[in-house]
Formats: structure tokens, C-alpha cells, sequence
């Protein structure tokens, strides 16, 4: 027998245990899916939150003026911080 197929029997015993498993506590099974799709919900809503606020702080153009006021551009836009 090589490794090849003694990882792939291995691996298919364990796929059947695991049905099994999830036949026989199938409550438990929801519960789980439940909470990781709970967990990946939130965290890709925050990863998202924090990706738009980032842009939205790299797209505020704010200047500081070391002293006097603030010069107008030659758009006649002035940026003040």
C-alpha cells in the first residue's frame, strides 16, 4: 500500500465518521454552522467598516498652514485643518 492510498482511505474514513457524527448530534452541528457564519458575518461587516473609513481618510485633503491664513489655491478652493 502506498501513501498515496493510505492518506486517501484515511481521509474517507474520516469524512464518514464525521457524517455520522453529524447525523447523530445534528442540534449540535446548526448550533456550530451557526456561530461561524456568525463570526465571518461580523468580521467581514468590520473588515468592510474599516476599509471604507480608511478611503475615506485618505480622500480628506486637509492642510496644515505652519502660520498666517490659509492660502487660496487656483481653483479659489481653500483647505483649512
Amino acid at each position: 500500500m502506498t501513501a498515496a492510498i493510505l492518506i486517501k482511505s484515511f481521509l474517507e474514513l474520516a469524512f464518514i465518521a464525521l457524517l455520522l457524527y453529524g447525523f447523530m448530534k445534528e442540534e449540535k452541528v446548526i448550533t456550530f454552522e451557526q456561530k461561524v457564519w456568525r463570526i465571518l458575518f461580523v468580521n467581514y461587516r468590520r473588515y468592510r467598516r474599516k476599509k471604507r473609513y480608511a478611503k475615506m481618510r485618505k480622500n480628506r485633503d486637509f492642510r496644515l498652514y505652519d502660520s498666517g491664513a490659509p492660502k487660496k489655491q487656483a481653483d479659489g478652493v481653500t483647505h483649512v485643518a
